[in-house]
């Protein structure tokens, strides 16, 4: 870690960017990855401000991480980027490098969305270092962001293992203050020590210490992981980012992350060890503080994970049973902890009147088009998990099954089947999703002679996630034209029979294509084409107004889920609905759903 001196200097990052800054300063050579809330960033500043990393937006989190690896095993420090719900999607290729030969140090940073900040799932990263033995570091702000990751890949290369970063919604936005070496020269780190690296399924096979296995070809295989962990777990009583502060003997608090400053703003007095490393634990300074108090709390965000190993130690805590997890809480905040140990305190207000509003699309975006289409020829169909989700919602109510990013292909296949085709039970993707994993779903519809339709939206880029770039946009990282692959010729190269591409927003065209490829007794992929509006500033036409004497509230237009129709209360106390002048792009879209003309130019 670096003290201040001549050569440091103070600066303000947010957590994402002092991540990308620990990277540089590790000597990482390669970074891969996929976007994902809230931790798309980190690749962005990473590509951005240190040019000397390789930086690489992979097709999926799986393969993000397979490239790590890779480099890993080549000798240089390498890094994966994605969210815990993406890990889910690399947990294969994480599985198969926790407890292998590690040379280069291989750190997979992952964003945890702690209070469902950013809108996924109540995951929590954490279950991956119970679950493959490897460890898990979490900062508590920007100066521990940039010094664990330095930390993270340093315990990689001693105990020869994979390390995960996490990072919450909260670090990764909030603005604190960084020591930096102004004078630090980047270097690319490089260590060679294993000549083969495999998973513990075949390094397990060869150290059954049956006859013969001390053969040489067979040791060379061998990788002690327990011992690596053991050793681990012992060091780490004298790490440095693992913190006891004992003073009062009433009240102790083992926390980590974000909640240690609540706990130092809400109770100054208490006794508290600060976790860096949370998987392993530090053993003995735990049972040094509960010996030390009289109450021994834990203060966690995200699941009762701290809480379950502290107990499988024998050492009592308290936990859930004062502070409950989901859905009653999603993340601690100081007056969670002081209305619970500091009873006297007095209350803070709790601000009111924020209305609840449920995600909407940008005017003009391409989904809208198709949700509309499905919904007015009452067309079942599956969603995946990109901008066109937000069509699931029940101001929308157009698709009435949607799972994880990349499955409604295989979704509606498996519907399909079940019903022996009696109804084409529609899938829609985006072009991330389709790259992402649903092109696997694609092949599997057309190798076993599925009549199922596919709708993919060709919008250019990554849109939900910020724009990113993907196999068929024509910019990104590392993009040559050459190189830029065509959704509309992999769906034939696979053996899709029927394929039509149109633009969004030819409605009438756009309809008849979705209709004749529903009704088609083949399979069948419409290609829905008009770049993301948001990412790349289209034009706007005319705005669109509504007449409000024609207009019979019947809210036609309203559940289209336009950003750009609004509405609002008259000066006689009665709701008008209107058009946002300058939201509206002029696509025609509510013109189209309004039955009484009000709608016009």
């Amino acid at each position: 870690m670096i003290t201040e001196s001549k050569f440091t200097t103070m600066v303000m990052m947010n957590g994402n960017e002092a991540v990308a800054r620990g990277a540089f300063e590790a000597g990482v050579k390669v970074a891969a990855g996929f976007p994902g809330t809230p931790s798309t960033e980190v690749m962005d500043y990473t590509h951005q401000r240190y040019p000397d990393i390789y930086c690489e937006w992979s097709t999926n989190e799986k393969v993000g991480l397979e490239v790590a690896i890779g480099a890993s095993f080549a000798g240089y420090r390498s890094l994966a980027i994605m969210k815990t719900v993406g890990l889910h999607v690399a947990a294969d290729a994480l599985g198969g490098a926790a407890g292998s030969q590690i040379n280069g140090g291989l750190v997979i940073v992952v964003g945890d969305d702690v209070g469902r900040i950013a809108g996924d799932d109540y995951n929590d990263v954490r279950h991956y270092g119970n679950m493959f033995n490897i460890p898990v570091l979490e900062p508590s702000d920007s100066q521990d962001a940039k010094d664990l990751m330095v930390k993270a890949f340093e315990i990689s290369e001693e105990y020869t293992t994979p390390v995960i970063l996490k990072i919450t919604s909260v670090i990764c936005k909030t603005t604190s203050r960084v020591i930096i070496d102004e004078e630090y020269t980047y270097e690319a780190k490089c260590r060679v020590k294993y000549p083969v690296s495999f998973s513990k399924v075949i390094m397990t096979t060869m150290m059954m210490n049956a006859k013969g296995s001390e053969h040489p070809k067979l040791v060379k295989c061998f990788n002690d992981f327990p011992a690596h962990m053991k050793r681990l777990a012992d060091d780490c009583n004298d790490f440095d980012i693992n913190k006891l502060e004992l003073n009062g003997k009433k009240i102790g608090v083992i926390t980590a992350g974000t909640p240690y400053f609540y706990t130092k703003e809400v109770l100054p007095d208490a006794s508290i060890l600060k976790l860096g490393l949370v998987m392993p634990l530090p053993e003995k300074l735990i049972r040094e503080l509960a010996e030390h108090v009289d109450e021994l709390y834990v203060i966690e965000d995200g699941h009762d994970i701290l809480e379950k190993n502290i107990k499988d130690l024998g050492v009592s805590v308290i936990g859930k049973e004062l502070f409950p997890k989901f859905p009653e809480m999603t993340r601690f905040t100081p007056d969670i902890i002081e209305e619970k140990l500091v009873p006297d305190a007095p209350k803070r207000a709790i601000m009111e009147g924020i209305p609840f509003r449920l995600p909407v699309s940008c005017a003009g975006c391409s989904h809208l088009f198709i949700t509309q289409i499905l919904k007015k020829h009452k067309i079942k169909a599956a969603a995946d998990v990109t901008c066109g989700l937000i069509g699931c919602f029940p101001h929308t109510e157009a698709y009435s099954l949607q799972k994880c990013m990349g499955s409604s292909i295989a979704l509606s296949h498996g519907y399909n089947v079940a019903t022996d085709h009696r109804e084409n039970f529609v899938a829609m993707i985006g072009d991330g999703g389709f790259w992402a994993t649903g092109i696997n779903g694609l092949m599997n519809l057309i190798f076993n002679d599925s009549q199922s339709t596919v709708i993919i939206v060709d919008n250019s880029c990554l849109a939900m996630t910020g724009g990113q770039h993907i196999a068929s946009s024509e910019f990104g990282f590392n993009y040559k034209p050459e190189n830029k692959l065509e959704i509309a010729k992999v769906c034939e190269a696979i053996g899709v029979k029927d394929i039509v591409t149109v633009d969004a927003y030819e409605i009438e065209t756009l309809e008849n294509a979705i209709l004749n490829a529903v009704n088609a007794k083949t399979n069948s992929v419409v290609i829905v084409k008009k770049p993301c509006i948001t990412k790349f500033k289209l034009p706007k036409s005319d705005p669109y107004h509504i007449d409000q004497d024609l207009c019979t509230q019947c809210r036609k237009c309203v559940n289209i889920g336009c950003l750009a129709i609004e509405s609002k209360k008259g000066k006689d106390g009665k709701v008008e609905i209107f058009i946002n002048e300058d939201l509206c792009v002029g696509c025609g879209l509510c013109s189209t759903a309004c039955k009484f003309d009000a709608i016009m130019l």
